[in-house]
């Protein structure tokens, strides 16, 4: 709309001057013009009126002067005066008017015969030729306007009705071209509305090379973009939502775990470390009442051996809650040991392979509690699940990380089904281990294949114990 009214009032704007000017320039040449007609007619007239003046022929001076008017459109009148200036001849047909009357006693100079006369509310131009140098007479005409008016109304009248067909034209061109611009433009509106309603999938199609088809193609490149990073976030969204679901179940399963833990520990030293205890102070109450050497040696020898299965059983308890050469010896002596002992319990082979000199370094307290329940972890599920025959457990050491690599040679699984079906919370070993890699800034990867076996890959950066590190 705005481009057709500035066409428009461009176009009016254009006609208007170009009228003003071709009016003033018409009104001038034909003024000119007309001023030569009366100099003509004028000098004309007198040259031709002198013997007629002479010899007093008046009829002969009428006829030459109603020829002159006749055979002119722009002379309103003509007249001649003698040397008395008196008229002696006119084409007045209602009889010479009295405003004239003292323009014809004037003599006029011989350069100076035009003058602007307003006779009956008309401008006449008058030009006067004196006859024979003045000794005659004088000759005038009076040569009216309204031919040039006419003229300039003519040229005025084709310049605006060309104006308004240029203006019809532009408008129609402008409307064209307004059209042509706004329909891309309207492309790219509707489809940006359509995107900030979230329909990334729209495209905008234009060919051209302009400004308007490089912003198409920057408006496509958005949007490819924009549904790129929503796809993205959607993944992640999945993912944090499967994350937060697993952490929960986790925190539940944590919970359970200690409670289930406080009560197997509850039950043991009630049912174990209290009934030794029991058959402690029974084996008392005998040695208190038994007679002879023999009998006391005998109760002595059984409280000996209650008290040594008592103090086995506690061990037991405490290297469960927290193994102690762990603290004391570090993580390689605690996984060596770990090893050995589902080794004797269960029915595998279990290696540990330790490569890098550095590696016996004391790390972390959290690292290595990180590093011992991953392992603590993995051979508990392939002793619940993988039925192997051999597990290698293998630390390396390369610059700051620290790689645990777990391999085993039983019934393998599906990955990705376990970590993407809608159960995998009913396993949450797998997922346990997994955050606490995560927790200290490791990666976690699991491959496993049915029939072949499962291999844990973890790598943690190393941070050494600060006693360890000024060491």
């Amino acid at each position: 709309m705005k481009v057709l009214s500035i066409t428009i009032g461009f176009i009016l704007f254009l006609g208007a001057g170009v009228a003003l000017e071709m009016r003033s320039i018409v009104s001038d040449l034909l003024l000119g013009e007309l001023d030569k007609q009366g100099v003509s007619l004028a000098s004309d007239l007198a040259a031709r009126s002198a013997d007629l003046v002479l010899t007093s022929n008046v009829y002969a001076m009428h006829q030459l002067l109603h020829d002159t008017v006749n055979n002119n459109d722009s002379v309103q009148y003509a007249f001649v005066t003698n040397e008395k200036n008196e008229v002696v001849a006119h084409t007045f047909s209602g009889g010479f008017p009295v405003a004239l009357l003292r323009v014809a006693q004037e003599v006029p100079a011989m350069n100076q015969g035009k003058r602007l006369l307003e006779i009956e509310e008309q401008v006449v131009h008058d030009f006067s030729r004196p006859i024979v140098d003045g000794r005659v007479g004088v000759a005038r005409v009076g040569l009216h306007e309204k031919n040039i008016r006419a003229s300039i109304i003519h040229v005025t009248r084709t310049i605006v009705q060309t104006t308004i067909m240029m203006s019809i034209v532009g408008i129609f061109a402008a409307f064209l071209l307004t059209n042509l611009l706004h329909y891309p433009i309207n492309l790219l509106v509707d489809a940006t509305r359509r995107v900030s309603l979230g329909d990334f999938a729209q495209r905008v199609v234009i060919h051209t090379k302009d400004q308007i088809g490089i912003l198409a193609r920057a408006f496509n490149e958005m949007g490819e973009n924009l549904a790129r990073k929503e796809g993205e976030n959607s993944r992640l969204l999945a993912e944090l939502e499967k994350k937060e679901s697993v952490r929960r179940n986790l925190l539940k399963t944590l919970i359970t775990a200690q409670e289930s833990e406080r009560k197997r520990i509850s039950r043991e030293l009630h049912d174990e470390t209290g009934q030794m205890l029991s058959s402690l102070m029974l084996h008392l109450r005998h040695l208190k009442s038994a007679e002879g050497n023999v009998l006391i040696d005998e109760e002595i020898e059984r409280m000996r051996a209650v008290v040594e299965h008592s103090i086995h059983e506690v061990k037991r308890i405490s290297r469960q809650l927290r193994p102690s050469i762990l603290d004391d010896m570090g993580l390689l002596p605690a996984v060596e040991h770990l090893g050995r002992e589902y080794q004797k319990n269960a029915q595998f082979e279990v290696d540990v392979v330790i490569q890098g000199r550095e590696i016996s370094r004391r790390l972390l307290p959290e690292l290595e509690i990180t590093l011992f329940r991953i392992v603590q972890e993995a051979l508990t599920n392939v002793t619940k699940y993988a039925e192997a025959s051999n597990v290698s457990i293998i630390f390396t050491l390369r610059g700051d990380l620290l790689q645990l690599i777990i391999e085993d040679d039983g019934e393998g699984f599906d990955v990705e089904r376990h970590f993407a079906g809608d159960t995998s919370h009913e396993h949450l070993g797998l997922h346990g281990m997994q955050e606490r890699v995560e927790i200290v800034g490791g990666t976690f990867q699991i491959e496993s294949t049915r029939g072949v076996g499962t291999t844990i890959y973890v790598s943690i950066p190393i941070t050494y114990e600060e006693s360890e590190a000024l060491a």
